[in-house]
């Protein structure tokens, strides 16, 4: 992660709500606009991160989405428009994102993540927000992430519900999400737009999913054993410990 020497006095200003915390402060924002994250989805759980991120100053953004815009994404993708209807989401969240924060950096991706793709895709980011909607591909990323030594993030939603987690897989005795999820069990392949998403929901779980990248970024102590999951209709937020699998097979020779 490459730390800037110098705020300019835009940036001090732009930024000054989270500089003045004791615990931020100038050399957190530096780490800030130091890191590389790289977001695949841009639907409910994307797009409300890249938002929250390119605000909070992240100052180098992957998107990789080959999706189109459709109404049905509106109630729940923030950033997006009925004017916005048929484009691409990448193109659409790039200039949003610009508007936003003009001196980051996007590069999009307009392609499906593949196997073939993925170390290419994963190679120059220092965090990989999944929120993509399918367990094939959350598999696919644990497995690349921790084999590349990436911080993944994840979550998932459904309904009123969503589950978020933070995986630091290759250090220590730290878990990744094969060792909660199998891929030798069988799940529904069904994705959010056919098992139906809360919109304030979405925009909590890209919230928390900016939120626990920011803290390990700013090296406040994190919990990489664990699953937080939050029910939107009880209001109420657990979380659930559990421990490395001995015979994981993406993490156990680690």
């Amino acid at each position: 992660m490459s730390i800037m020497t110098k705020l300019s006095d835009k940036q001090i200003e732009k930024y000054s709500r989270q500089i003045i915390i004791d615990s931020f402060g100038i050399s957190g924002q530096k780490k800030i606009i130091g890191t590389k994250v790289l977001i695949i989805g841009c639907g409910g759980l994307g797009t409300s991160a890249a938002q929250y991120l390119s605000m909070a100053g992240i100052g180098n953004l992957g998107l990789v989405d080959d999706d189109c815009i459709t109404l049905s994404n509106l109630n729940r993708q923030t950033l997006f428009t009925e004017d916005d209807i048929g484009k691409k989401k990448v193109e659409v969240l790039e200039k949003k994102i610009k508007n936003i924060n003009p001196e980051s950096s996007i590069l999009k991706l307009k392609t499906r993540l593949k196997r073939s793709n993925i170390k290419k895709t994963f190679s120059d980011y220092h965090y990989i927000l999944d929120c993509s909607d399918n367990f094939h591909t959350r598999f696919l990323i644990n497995e690349f992430c921790h084999k590349m030594k990436r911080v993944l993030v994840t979550a998932a939603l459904q309904n009123f519900d969503l589950q978020a987690a933070i995986f630091k897989s290759w250090e220590g005795i730290n878990p990744c999400y094969e060792c909660f999820f199998s891929s030798d069990n069988k799940y529904p392949q069904d994705s959010c737009d056919q098992m139906g998403i809360v919109a304030t929901v979405a925009g909590i779980g890209g919230a928390l999913q900016g939120q626990l990248l920011i803290n390990n970024v700013l090296n406040k102590q994190t919990n990489f054993s664990q699953i937080i999951l939050f029910s939107g209709s009880k209001i109420r937020m657990r979380k659930i410990g559990f421990n490395k699998n001995q015979s994981c097979k993406i993490c156990k020779s680690s």
